[in-house]
């Protein structure tokens, strides 16, 4: 290693001295979190794109991402597209919506399957193996949005095709018979019925279409989608920021973006259009703002979840529990303004309409496979083990079911509510009592999918604000003729010789580990497990009359359908309540706000 320099270190002080300067590690955390953006940009520029081995009827004209021919962004980037083109009071009309859509999902940006195949009937597929590979994009993306067409508009297409249909048997009167009874069959009444407004559309509310207005003015959806990926991993380094400053600064502003972009829920909503970092945006610097007793700003800023009501109604727990009148007061006022600056461009009616929208969706949110499997919400979670999905999903909800998951978000805001009111400090605004009533805000939110457990950082954030608590492990001691645990405190009376020392690991931190670990490995791995006990098979009769022996068995998979998030938020949750009760948090005498 060679000889000791003149300040008798083993190795010279010029190889290593730049690991104790600051500004060194500040660089390389950077350096890490931009290469994590550039990740999660890449990801979603290369979402659906071209692949080298990609068929020839499956490839597209532009080999780029088709991101935006989702349902995430493609239904907000319709949403703005309609206020830009001035039809904001058709806003959720749905034969309105086919003129934007079709205008701007042309078939000449499809496959050759979608274009050949789609009007072929499914024995003359060649290259389709299943619906998956047909239907035009145009199609798809109304089929996704909420409501349905008129059933008359097929005898007025019917009656516009007639027409044009060939007579083989060259009869010209057979002919004319035809068009007669074509146009005779669009009665009054179905004129009528036509020309009515089909209600549906996305679920966002009419104040989205004007924040996604900006990206509307761009005529290309894929473009905007481009451009979008951009702003969401902005969004998510501006929202570190604000958590670095709810922290004390004792997490960096670089860790704290990593910290973000690499947390459950990120990268899927990136990848998607979704805005989850926008959404942690408002949470994050409203908090900021409390937590330096600006209460009027922060409702202000909170008062923007106008776009997404779910989360502010879910939010507004923790003003309303702290005592933050002011912050209330203003977080209803913003978005109450922000709802009547619409009126002049979408009228009072859209309003309604969209609650309409959003009454179907909640009923079908109950039902669907797909959404349930998707969500994290605590009501989704035993609609997954007590719903038979053999049956036609109309007739999946039952009361049994309605009942269990009513009464798991009853059992968590019921707690959330006591606990905190009368075992935290309400005069902190981080700290454990901070975090639990966070996380108790994010678990009873109403509804919301994977990529909005990002918002559970917050919780997280607060409990960082005290290290101690995040990072704290356990240590003990045992004799030797112990073979568990426990005995013997660790500070013995014996100061020498040799000690059996163990540690148990922080909780916290553990659980956050693990969340890391979930989405960016074993959801990647989507690893499958299935458990059953033989003990508990049983004979059965086969319909045909034969015998079966059928063994109970639990499938367990890492994937994006399981809700492995929730589950370790929930135990995130129930640790910060465990000790609020234990007394980790003394009240002050007076637990009354302060003025400000």
């Amino acid at each position: 290693m060679g000889t000791a320099d003149e300040q008798r270190y083993w190795l010279p002080q010029r190889y290593w001295a730049w690991a104790l300067n600051r500004r060194v590690w500040v660089v390389l955390f950077w350096v890490g979190t931009f290469a994590i953006a550039a990740h999660h940009i890449e990801g979603g520029r290369s979402w659906l794109a071209n692949e080298p081995d990609t068929a020839e009827p499956f490839r597209r004209p532009d080999s780029g991402g088709q991101g935006h021919t989702q349902i995430d962004f493609g239904g907000q980037w319709v949403m703005g597209r309609m206020i830009v083109k001035g039809y904001g009071q058709e806003l959720y009309h749905r034969q309105r919506q086919w003129d934007v859509v079709r205008e701007s999902y042309p078939r000449s940006a499809e496959t050759p399957v979608q274009i050949s195949e789609t009007i072929l009937p499914k024995k003359q597929w060649i290259h389709a193996k299943s619906d998956d590979d047909l239907g035009h994009d145009a199609d798809r993306m109304m089929f996704w949005f909420m409501g349905k067409d008129q059933e008359e508009w097929k005898v007025v297409g019917g009656a516009a095709a007639t027409p044009l249909a060939i007579d083989f048997l060259g009869n010209p009167f057979a002919s004319a018979v035809r068009c007669q009874a074509a146009a005779a069959a669009v009665t009054p009444e179905v004129k009528k019925a036509v020309e009515e407004p089909a209600i549906g559309g996305p679920l966002y509310p009419p104040i989205h279409g004007f924040i996604y207005a900006p990206l509307a003015l761009i005529d290309s959806p894929q473009t905007a989608y481009f451009l979008f990926l951009f702003l969401a991993v902005g969004f998510g380094i501006l929202a570190g920021l604000g958590i670095a400053i709810v922290t004390g600064r004792r997490i960096w502003w670089p860790l704290a973006s990593a910290a973000v972009l690499l947390y459950p829920g990120c990268r899927f909503g990136i990848e998607l259009g979704q805005n989850p970092t926008l959404s942690l945006c408002i949470v994050a610097w409203g908090w900021v703002l409390a937590a330096r007793r600006r209460d009027w700003a922060a409702g202000m800023v909170w008062g923007l979840f106008a776009f997404k009501p779910v989360w502010g109604m879910a939010f507004f727990l923790v003003p309303l529990l702290m005592g933050r009148w002011r912050m209330c007061v203003a977080m209803v006022g913003t978005g109450a303004g922000l709802a009547a600056l619409t009126l002049p461009f979408v009228g009072l009616h859209s309003w309604f309409e969209w609650l309409s929208v959003g009454t179907e969706a909640a009923e079908l949110y109950t039902r669907s496979l797909n959404w349930i499997n998707l969500s994290r919400d605590l009501q989704g979670i035993p609609r997954r083990f007590l719903h038979d999905f053999d049956l036609p999903q109309k007739d999946r909800e039952t009361m049994q079911a309605k009942v269990v998951a009513w009464t798991l978000w009853g059992v968590v805001f019921s707690a959330t509510v006591l606990i905190y009111r009368f075992r935290a400090d309400r005069r902190k605004c981080v700290g454990l009592g901070a975090a639990f009533l966070f996380l108790g805000a994010w678990l009873t939110c109403y509804r919301f999918m994977y990529y909005d457990v990002l918002l559970s950082i917050m919780g997280v954030a607060c409990l960082a604000a005290e290290p101690w608590r995040l990072f704290q492990s356990r240590p003990f001691t045992f004799a030797a003729n112990q073979s568990l645990p426990g005995a013997e405190p660790l500070a013995s009376t014996q100061r020498f010789g040799p000690r059996r020392v163990g540690y148990v690991n922080s909780l916290p931190l553990t659980v956050l580990l693990l969340l890391y670990l979930h989405d960016n490995w074993f959801v990647r791995l989507a690893m499958e497990a299935t458990f059953g006990v033989q003990s508990w098979s049983s004979d059965v009769t086969a319909p045909d009359g034969s015998m079966k022996t059928v063994l109970p068995r639990i499938h367990f998979t890492s994937s994006i359908y399981y809700a492995w998030d929730t589950a370790l938020v929930l135990v995130l949750w129930v640790w910060c309540g465990w000790r609020l009760l234990l007394g980790d948090e003394p009240r002050a005498e007076r637990s009354a706000p302060p003025r400000g």
